[in-house]
């Protein structure tokens, strides 16, 4: 079954976040006045009347051009525009924008082009980007979507049959499996960084191999297999998470070796990853969210302290930090990834983790949500209908912990979701609107993808206005108010439906961070609960997660 699974993963690596037209789309910010407040000519004035908002500066609710200076000022904004630039140069830091990473040398020195996914979410994609970065090995970057999230262009189709990601094109030819692009481009550039097979080691890399692979197994058996496909006395839950908890064992102990030998937390030994890291993290990433969230089992803080130290080694290496999601972008991308899992309803631990990654931890904190009026929700439904957490959370002992160096400050986080909403405002409105328009001729298999979907207009000036609410909101550490005790039901569910469509689908780290997202959910949130009528939110809600 792993075998046929990992087959099957490899033609669907998809982002089930995908937007298309999505936050990170970045096109040129229009400069007329019309296209910010007041609108095109051929569009209606809003109906939503803003209050007055008690905040350090200015209460009146800033047009886009304003409220994008003003997140560009700060320190954050001014940092996230300065990377923006140098990435346009093939320099920087890694980031799920760069199309072009030089290292120091010439752009027509470039010999490699990697083709990955889109929404910077399949784990085969993740690994190869990675071992680039680590190696520093000159690239460009040629984004393709992911079967299950819209159409792959025919000139990739013609290159690539079948379409497998990821791709990389190296010196006019074409190569494709994941491992062995790493050895390729390890023997290719064995002068650049570390080697990522050191020589020697092969007899330990294949064992280790082998054992990645029990341990994607034993993860894929327990999620995703129901239990009348085991004999009596191995189908039941607790056997099968046995017999993934004594293969983390083992992992532990291999990564102990190395640590007891040469004080290294890598499974070769060294100051860096090698390529069975990278092969054991892509999955190790995932494993932890989704076991938390279906199994209630945590992997972290626990007795596997060389597991422990390994991961909080590639927390603190910039080519991962670049390249890691948070738990709810990994929960909604993999059961179109993988197949559907079979959550422990009966497990306390799963009822509070889902709550939690779906929805409790985007709460805004009371300290400037006050005077906000918040709605209680019920924790019957699984997906995302609790948000009882009101705090973002950075204790080690909570559900997703924000670990160093990806814990930022509050108002750092809220500053970066304020300027990637207002960098790409435009885009971001019409594709919200698509949550009141045609749904697309063609569907794919992603719930939460539909990229031939069509906008509905009617509602752009309500929901232009109501996301320069959120971003002035996040830029000021409060939300503005607003009257709608004039607008009708259907319009309050129409607009409803128009910020869940965004929030649901703010995916990590391809639009920001974690804690930005975290902020930037919890706000358009809060909107709503300001303006959908309580009865109107559990048909919301159902709707949204049938995909209508």
């Amino acid at each position: 079954m792993a075998a046929e699974l990992r087959e099957r993963n490899k033609n669907t690596n998809i982002m089930n976040l995908n937007m298309n037209d999505k936050l990170k789309s970045k096109h040129t910010i229009s400069s007329h006045s019309q296209v910010l407040r007041g609108g095109c000519e051929s569009r209606r004035s809003s109906q939503i009347t803003p209050k007055a908002q008690t905040a350090p500066s200015d209460g009146a609710l800033a047009d886009w051009e304003t409220i994008l200076k003003e997140a560009e000022s700060t320190s954050t904004g001014a940092r996230l525009k300065m990377e923006a630039e140098q990435r346009e140069k093939g320099e920087g830091k890694p980031h799920t924008d760069a199309t072009l990473r030089l290292f120091g040398h010439k752009e027509e020195q470039v010999r490699v082009t990697l083709f990955r996914d889109r929404a910077a979410w399949c784990p085969y994609c993740q690994k190869v980007w990675i071992m680039l970065e680590e190696k520093k090995i000159p690239y460009r970057v040629k984004h393709i979507n992911m079967r299950s999230y819209g159409p792959k262009p025919d000139w990739f189709l013609n290159m690539v049959p079948g379409g497998l990601l990821p791709a990389i094109e190296l010196d006019g030819k074409v190569y494709t499996d994941s491992v062995a692009i790493m050895q390729l481009l390890d023997q290719t550039y064995s002068d650049y960084g570390t080697r990522m097979i050191p020589p020697g080691k092969e007899a330990r890399i294949e064992r280790l191999y082998k054992l990645e692979r029990k341990l994607f197994g034993a993860w894929c058996e327990f999620l995703f297999a129901p239990s009348s496909m085991y004999p009596i006395g191995m189908w039941l839950p607790d056997g099968r998470k046995k017999a993934l908890e004594e293969l983390f064992a083992k992992v532990d102990e291999e990564l102990g070796r190395m640590w007891k030998k040469n004080k290294s937390p890598w499974f070769q030994g060294g100051d860096g990853p090698s390529l069975i890291d990278l092969q054991f993290i892509s999955h190790i990433e995932r494993m932890e969210a989704s076991l938390i969230y279906w199994k209630g089992m945590r992997i972290r803080d626990r007795e596997w302290e060389n597991l422990e130290r390994w991961l909080c080694a590639f927390d603190e290496r910039e080519s991962y930090q670049a390249t890691k999601s948070d738990f709810y972008t990994h929960v909604m991308n993999i059961p179109p990834q993988y197949g559907e899992a079979f959550p422990d309803t009966e497990n306390d631990n799963v009822r509070d983790a889902v709550a939690f990654i779906g929805g409790g931890s985007w709460n805004l904190p009371k300290s400037y949500a006050s005077g906000l009026r918040s709605a209680p929700r019920s924790r019957k439904h699984m997906e995302g209908t609790s948000w009882s957490i009101p705090t973002p959370n950075t204790d080690l002992n909570s559900w997703e912990p924000i670990r160093p160096p990806f814990a930022v400050t509050d108002e750092e986080a809220r500053h970066e979701a304020a300027y990637e909403m207002a960098s790409n405002h435009d885009n971001i409105v019409q594709f919200a609107c698509r949550a009141m328009g045609a749904k697309g001729s063609k569907q794919y298999s992603a719930i939460l993808t539909d990229p031939h979907a069509s906008s509905n207009l009617a509602y752009k000036d309500d929901v232009d206005m109501l996301l320069r609410m959120t971003t002035q909101g996040l830029l000021r550490g409060m939300l503005p108010q607003f009257d709608a005790g004039s607008i009708s039901d259907e319009r309050r569910y129409g607009l409803s439906k128009c910020l869940r469509y965004v929030r649901d689908r703010v995916g990590v780290p391809r639009d920001m961070g974690f804690p930005a997202a975290q902020r930037l959910r919890a706000h358009l949130d809060h909107l709503v609960t300001l303006l959908c009528p309580a009865e109107l939110r559990e048909q919301v809600e159902e709707e949204l997660k049938a995909g209508r």
